[in-house]
C-alpha cells in the first residue's frame, strides 16, 4: 500500500473479501490463506507467502514469490497480489506432512 495508507486497510481487503473467492477458484482450500502486508512507494517489492491450499502443515509448499508493480502503489493506492502454484518446491527435504497424507478436514493436516 502507498505511503498515505494504513496497514489495516490492506487487512480489510485481504481477510474478509479475498479468502472465499480464492478458495472457490482453487477448489476447496481449507487451509488459511497466507498473507503479508507492506507499506511502500512505487515499485516496492513484497514477498507473497505460499502454502498448500488444503493443509497448512505441508512443509514442501512453504515458499514465497516476490511481486512488484513498477508504477504502483501511489500514495493512496493498495496493490493486491495473489500467487498460485500447481505444486510445491521441486526437491523439498524438510519432512513433515506429505501431500498424500492430507485429510483436508481441519485446514492443518
Amino acid at each position: 500500500m502507498g505511503e498515505a495508507g494504513e496497514l489495516e486497510h490492506a487487512a480489510a481487503i485481504l481477510h474478509p473479501k479475498l479468502g472465499a473467492p480464492l478458495r472457490k477458484a482453487v477448489s476447496k482450500g481449507a487451509a488459511l490463506v497466507p498473507s503479508a502486508k507492506k507499506q511502500g512507494t512505487l515499485g516496492t517489492a513484497i514477498d507473497v507467502p505460499l502454502g498448500h491450499k488444503d493443509a497448512a502443515f505441508v512443509r514442501s509448499h512453504f515458499d514465497a514469490m516476490e511481486a512488484r508493480v513498477n508504477d504502483a502503489p501511489r500514495a493512496n493506492e493498495i496493490v493486491v497480489a495473489v500467487v498460485v502454484t500447481d505444486s510445491g518446491r521441486p526437491h523439498p527435504r524438510i519432512g513433515g506432512l506429505q501431500v498424500y497424507e492430507i485429510t483436508g478436514t481441519d485446514g492443518l493436516r
